[in-house]
């Protein structure tokens, strides 16, 4: 028979009620008092039901967690951190993958509303207004990723693009380069459009003429095909990817070329996924720190959520480049 909150009451030697406050943390209980509830439910394998406790704190200990492309290695990092963060708080995260669809994100959303979730971390390439709106006309507390503003109920986690391209292209403008080409993304990405339009900003301040600009769609195989275009309409010394994916498709292409990397090209990504420093040659990559994403995910919700300031705040996140062995100097 499934053990009961009245059975670790009697282990215990308290009342239903006490068990009650030690597991939804709802009143402060004596050290000893909630030692012996928590002896108890170890020792009976107890199992607290989940809506009791959602009724008992007044509202649900589920947060969604609405992502672009799982399979992305951009994304378990932050998944990780997310849950990580949600466990410590007592919180459970619901994963939903969007694959880039717009109807699949409409759906994820609405699937967390009916769960009456109080918070949604929605991290995803693009935002639909009218998601946004959704949510804040219902009082959840929702987290996005580079929205571009705050509003009540509303915070957004900034990645600041521009730095890391200009890093990129101060690097190897140091190294003798003056002839850098740029493997972007998907043209309705607004991060995809940020990036490229810094790569140009930056050669242009930096006084070098970009050996071209191919937009793809942030896979290796995109990246490959790309830097083929590329590498057939100019010659540049080196190639700045939009992501690190992109940048991998541009090392194989170079081999398949017969072209070294460092040696005849220089190839940097952006992102620094686990891969990176495991290409051959390792990967020089503008490093965005996906652990301090998911934790800030997670911390915007629970600000919003627990403390009834239901004012959204930015969270910018900062970026650096991470030199390995696919830059050299130009020749």
């Amino acid at each position: 028979m499934a053990v009961s909150i009245k059975d670790v009451a009697a282990r215990a030697g308290v009342s239903t009620a006490t068990v009650s406050h030690v597991l939804n943390q709802t009143r402060n209980t004596k050290p000893a008092t909630r030692q012996r509830v928590l002896d108890a439910i170890e020792e009976l394998g107890y199992s607290q039901n989940t809506a009791a406790r959602n009724l008992a704190v007044g509202r649900s200990s589920l947060l969604g967690l609405i992502l672009s492309d799982i399979r992305n290695p951009f994304f378990p990092e932050i998944t990780a951190a997310f849950q990580d963060q949600a466990l410590l708080h007592h919180m459970e995260a619901l994963v939903l993958n969007t694959n880039y669809d717009t109807q699949r994100t409409l759906d994820s959303v609405k699937r967390l509303i009916g769960l009456q979730v109080p918070g949604v971390a929605v991290l995803t390439s693009q935002v639909d207004p009218s998601i946004s709106a959704m949510l804040q006309n219902r009082g959840i507390a929702a987290v996005y990723l580079d929205l571009g503003r705050v509003d009540r109920s509303i915070s957004n986690i900034a990645i600041h693009y521009e730095q890391g391209i200009a890093e990129a292209l101060e690097h190897l403008a140091k190294l003798g380069h003056r002839r850098i080409g740029f493997l972007g993304g998907p043209t309705h990405l607004p991060s995809a459009g940020r990036r490229k339009r810094a790569f140009y900003d930056t050669a242009r301040q930096l006084g070098i003429e970009p050996a071209g600009a191919i937009d793809s769609d942030f896979t290796v195989k995109g990246g490959y095909y790309a830097c083929s275009k590329l590498l057939s309409s100019a010659k540049p010394t080196a190639i700045v990817g939009g992501n690190d994916l992109t940048a991998i498709g541009a090392l194989h292409c170079a081999f398949d070329r017969g072209l070294k990397v460092p040696e005849q090209l220089s190839v940097v990504g952006f992102d620094d996924i686990t891969f990176a420093e495991y290409t051959q040659p390792a990967l020089t990559s503008v490093q965005v720190p996906r652990q301090d994403i998911g934790r800030a995910a997670f911390q915007a919700l629970w600000q919003m959520i627990s403390s009834g300031d239901n004012d959204g705040r930015e969270y910018p996140v900062q970026t650096r480049l991470i030199v390995r062995q696919s830059t050299a100097q130009a020749v």
